[in-house]
């Protein structure tokens, strides 16, 4: 179990690697990656006249990778409950099943699901209030081994977080971060996902013309766990359009 567990990493590192040479992907903070506005571009349409706005947006981020990840979605809004989904694939050989929602924060709930082509995700939803707005009444942290946030803007290198702990899952632990316009999600991994080496996996649009995000593997550290971690940004010209229609 541990061969096909790793191995499935592997494969995504080796694909990311190749991808690299070919399209010169740039390992860039999300950043370096925005229009001048701080949008990431390409991602609202242009508004159609007597259409409702929020009803034309694309938010779906989903995963390039090569391997069996490939297309698989990574983010998500729910416009009738107007919650944000954080998703992040759960390598094979890994079940992480809690469901339930984060301490004093009972609207921000979390489950595993299943997507169409049976693959199993971790999934966190978040309503739009707390991206739009931001979450300051939380207290801001990096990575759990005291890393920054990989590819976050510039000034992100911590965020306000949530975070949980699940003994009876391998002590896997779970952290959200949310930041105004921004959100991340890190899950750790159990030892025998251990890699020596992070990689990074671009998160893109329906029609994979612009980067929507990242999913990262952050190595072990010392007694630090490995995990996966889930980044964007919500784009300004979406954001402006969904603080209207929800009247935030």
């Amino acid at each position: 179990m541990k061969k096909i567990f790793t191995a499935t990493l592997l494969i995504s590192s080796v694909l990311l690697l190749t991808n690299c040479g070919k399209e010169h992907i740039k390992q860039s903070s999300l950043a370096e990656t925005t229009n001048t506005d701080g949008s990431l571009g390409g991602i609202t349409p242009t508004p159609q006249p007597g259409v409702d706005p929020v009803s034309q947006l694309d938010f779906k981020g989903r995963i390039e990778s090569g391997d069996t990840n490939n297309n698989a979605l990574a983010f998500d809004f729910d416009k009738s409950r107007g919650e944000f989904i954080i998703m992040i694939p759960m390598p094979s050989g890994f079940l992480f099943t809690p469901s339930g929602s984060f301490n004093n924060r009972p609207d921000i709930t979390f489950s595993p699901i299943i997507d169409s082509d049976g693959r199993m995700k971790f999934a966190v939803r978040v309503p739009v209030k707390y991206i739009l707005k931001g979450a300051t009444f939380l207290p801001p942290a990096s990575l759990p081994n005291g890393d920054p946030l990989p590819k976050m803007p510039a000034g992100y290198g911590e965020l306000p977080s949530l975070g949980l702990t699940f003994p009876q899952h391998d002590n896997t632990q779970i952290t959200l971060y949310i930041g105004i316009n921004a959100v991340g999600l890190f899950v750790t991994l159990p030892d025998k996902a251990a890699l020596p080496f992070g990689f990074t996996l671009p998160v893109k649009n329906s029609d994979k013309s612009k980067t929507f995000g990242y999913l990262s593997y952050v190595p072990k550290k010392g007694t630090y766990a490995p995990g996966l971690f889930v980044s964007t940004l919500i784009p300004a010209s979406m954001a402006r359009i969904l603080e209207d229609y929800f009247h935030l």
